[in-house]
């Protein structure tokens, strides 16, 4: 009981750090991950908040993977819709807190939130993917194009450019670049190197799950 109340405080640790994380990057406004450059500009055009935003790509991201015929349970649907709501809810509340307290125009001070946001979103994808059984749905989408592709590296390119094709259709349509800079490629090209180094510092043991059996 202990160990699974660890497990879950360390879940709760991840998520939190994956929503401080994303609100350093969009408030450096150098570029951010993928899926919050799309939350951004589709915040730039519907009346809604990145954070919403955040949770309605999330929920189509659900969706399509779906239809690409990855299986859920009715319990797995719930926890992860549950945790979108979360994710996208802590994403507006830390961008309200960094905006009624400090938000940098010196551009040294920018770089330095974008490389504070990748570290946190490295660290905290690190716990995530060890503590948890339950995950976003934009991670399952991604588990299904590489499925689908028999090639999680091909099917990872293929799932960031879904986000990053929405960003670039509204960019066009408004004239005006959101979202998508330098912090973007390196989150793209860069986060596999934070996360390899946390995860050899990191090391969280799961609660071995039981088997049960019927007779």
């Amino acid at each position: 009981m202990r160990s699974l109340l660890v497990n879950l405080l360390w879940f709760v640790c991840s998520i939190t750090l994956n929503a401080l994380g994303n609100s350093y990057m969009i408030i450096a406004n150098l570029g951010s991950a993928p899926w919050a450059a799309a939350g951004e500009n589709l915040a730039s055009i519907l009346p809604f908040s990145i954070g919403v935003c955040i949770i309605i790509l999330n929920f189509c991201s659900f969706i399509l993977s779906y239809l690409m015929k990855i299986k859920f349970t009715l319990t797995m649907i719930i926890k992860s819709i549950t945790l979108t709501f979360v994710f996208g809810l802590f994403i507006d509340l830390f961008l309200y807190l960094h905006h009624i307290m400090y938000v940098p125009e010196n551009i040294w001070i920018r770089c330095l939130y974008l490389l504070i946001g990748l570290n946190l979103m490295a660290v905290a994808i690190s716990i995530y993917f060890q503590s948890s059984s339950v995950y976003l749905p934009s991670d399952y989408l991604l588990k299904a194009f590489g499925k689908r592709l028999n090639n999680y590296t091909l099917g990872t390119i293929l799932c960031t450019l879904i986000p990053l094709s929405i960003s670039l259709v509204i960019m066009i349509f408004q004239h005006h670049i959101t979202g998508v800079g330098i912090g973007t490629m390196l989150f793209m090209f860069g986060i596999g190197f934070f996360i390899d180094q946390y995860n050899r510092w990191i090391v969280i043991h799961k609660v071995p799950k039981q088997n049960t059996y019927s007779a």
